[in-house]
């Protein structure tokens, strides 16, 4: 339960604070909070931002790894860059473009997580470093949080007041922080109550829309906007098939089918290739020399085969260049066959296997036969491990 409430704590004090004082302002103005201009609610975000992130701070052990924190910092300054000079629209949240001065922190935490706080406050854990294969998915993660921030989806969710009874908050926030013991069976009640509200509401359209801006950020960048997809497509798999776990970010970022789809249709509309290659190691081809003088050829940690012989590098660099390409289309397991000493793809060269390469007295059709299996098992791993495989 330390766990949960580790975790709801920060949005509930964040949707408190943003929630109650606009309303209590308001109130006191004798105004409609709905009438105060964007640029006020932009400087409130910050102020309301740096209240919670004071307190926040107080429960949270700051990552003292100099290297890790200098990463998101230069990485997540590039992409606030991005989000501060460009405005791609909302489909949920602020339509307006507002600009923040962005801070980036990272957590000792081995949780796969990560969180924006609005006013342009995000935390990343440790353990998300350790997840992401690529500065490209890290940035995708900085870019979609960026987006919470910048789209101002906490402030608009308050706005909902269907969703969640907004005076409800304050009290709850006070249970948690300063409660005891003989408050917690009512807290964790309206923890269960609230926290479902809440992921109910962020999950849908205001993850939809931090995708969006947080893609179409990413085209700005130097980083490949598939990154965002491979990213989520790991964390589904592996959460997958892990029982009874800690979910980290797919609390409040659940990885969906839904969401795959509308990023590959984002990607295509936009003439970006889905080269999951370039952003991971997990869906990668990669030669590696080994003690005995052969190259192995891999996908992922998977071997497929191996090559010997002369001009051994180069011609290993070109297979596994056409590999790569092959695996990033996610053909299907019939357009794949052997002709002879040949793995062909629909009717194109892939490998072409030599007398050399042949080992315990194999011939160059039985190794491109047995190679077949191998890049087989590969692609059928690969469709289970993504959406749109």
């Amino acid at each position: 339960m330390r766990k949960v409430a580790r975790f709801i704590l920060p949005c509930l004090i964040a949707c408190a604070a943003l929630l109650a004082a606009p309303f209590a302002a308001a109130q006191e103005e004798g105004g409609d909070p709905k009438q105060h201009t964007l640029d006020k609610e932009a400087a409130e975000d910050t102020k309301l931002g740096e209240e919670y992130v004071a307190r926040l701070e107080e429960g949270l052990t700051l990552s003292e790894d100099e290297e890790a924190v200098e990463r998101v910092k230069k990485i997540g300054a590039e992409i606030a860059l991005i989000a501060n000079t460009n405005h791609f629209g909302t489909t949920y949240g602020d339509p307006i473009h507002h600009k923040f001065e962005y801070t980036f922190k990272v957590v000792a935490d081995e949780d796969v997580n990560a969180f924006s706080v609005p006013g342009g406050f995000i935390y990343v854990n440790e353990g998300l470093l350790d997840f992401v294969e690529s500065d490209d998915e890290l940035a995708a993660v900085l870019a979609h949080e960026v987006a919470h921030a910048a789209n101002r989806h906490l402030i608009t969710l308050g706005k909902q007041k269907s969703k969640v009874d907004v005076w409800t908050l304050p009290v709850l926030l006070a249970v948690l922080v300063g409660g005891g013991a003989s408050e917690a069976g009512a807290a964790i009640i309206t923890q269960n109550l609230l926290t479902t509200a809440l992921v109910n509401g962020w999950s849908q359209e205001a993850e939809a829309d931090a995708d969006r801006s947080g893609f179409y950020y990413l085209t700005k960048s130097r980083y490949h906007p598939v990154a965002l997809l491979t990213f989520l497509e790991r964390l589904a798999f592996r959460d997958r098939h892990r029982p009874a776990i800690d979910l980290g970010i797919m609390r409040t970022h659940p990885p969906s089918e839904d969401r795959a789809d509308s990023l590959t249709d984002l990607m295509t509309d936009n003439d970006v290739p889905i080269e999951r290659s370039k952003v991971t190691r997990s869906f990668r081809t990669v030669a590696s020399l080994q003690g005995d003088g052969s190259m192995l050829i891999s996908f992922g940690e998977r071997p497929l085969f191996r090559l010997r012989g002369n001009n051994l590098e180069p011609r290993a660099k070109e297979i596994v260049q056409r590999l790569n390409t092959f695996f990033d289309a996610t053909p299907q397991l019939f357009q794949i066959r052997a002709v002879g000493p040949k793995l062909q793809w629909n009717g194109r060269k892939l490998i072409v296997f030599t007398p050399a390469d042949t080992a315990g007295g194999r011939s160059p059709a039985e190794s491109a036969r047995a190679a077949l299996k191998s890049v087989k098992d590969a692609l059928f791993s690969l469709s289970m491990r993504t959406f749109g495989g």
